[in-house]
């Protein structure tokens, strides 16, 4: 059980609750919408990188579920090994993302970032040589969204886990990557 109750949608400002009403029902969402100011323009981050981003849905995916598993964040991880199921990454590959690196089950370009979130995430700073062959990988854009995500992700965790996150009782059918997209479009921006 969450720490402290969801909030009431009836209750939360007008754009808060045309947003909410249109993303997928997922208690992340439910809890986020009460935090104020900060909802809106959150869910316009998210939406930026999870559908127009310039690293491609696989790497992001792998790079999330290496934060959850860094983080020890049970629904993080619940979440988005559905995400990356519904987008077609093998289960052995989802797997993986918990175990050493270099795996042979991903790519040099998979490895190098992978190996630079784990750093990342140990040191904040991370080292050079990671840096560089990351960065060989994905460029300049690649290499801010990349940290980007990695640093929404360890704030999403902790978020999670803070609050003590309620996973739901029934999974949701799709990604959630579309509904996200419509939302923010229609209702934050």
């Amino acid at each position: 059980m969450a720490r402290i109750a969801y909030p009431d949608p009836a209750t939360l400002p007008d754009d808060a609750q045309k947003l909410l009403s249109g993303l997928p029902p997922l208690n992340i969402f439910r809890m986020l919408a009460g935090s104020g100011a900060s909802f809106v323009p959150f869910m316009s981050l998210i939406n930026a990188y999870l559908n127009s981003g310039v690293l491609n849905a696989e790497l992001r995916e792998l790079v999330i579920l290496r934060v959850g598993h860094l983080c020890g964040s049970n629904y993080e991880l619940h979440q988005h090994r559905r995400v990356s199921r519904v987008i077609g990454i093998s289960e052995e590959r989802i797997a993986a993302t918990a175990g050493a690196l270099p795996s042979p089950l991903f790519s040099e370009v998979e490895n190098a970032v992978l190996a630079f979130t784990d750093n990342q995430v140990a040191n904040v700073k991370a080292d050079g040589v990671l840096f560089a062959k990351a960065h060989q990988h994905l460029g300049d854009a690649g290499m801010q969204e990349l940290v980007i995500i990695i640093g929404v992700y360890l704030l999403v965790c902790r978020y999670l886990e803070t609050f003590e996150i309620d996973l739901e009782e029934t999974d949701i059918s799709t990604s959630g990557l579309d509904e996200i997209r419509r939302s923010v479009e229609e209702n934050g921006g």
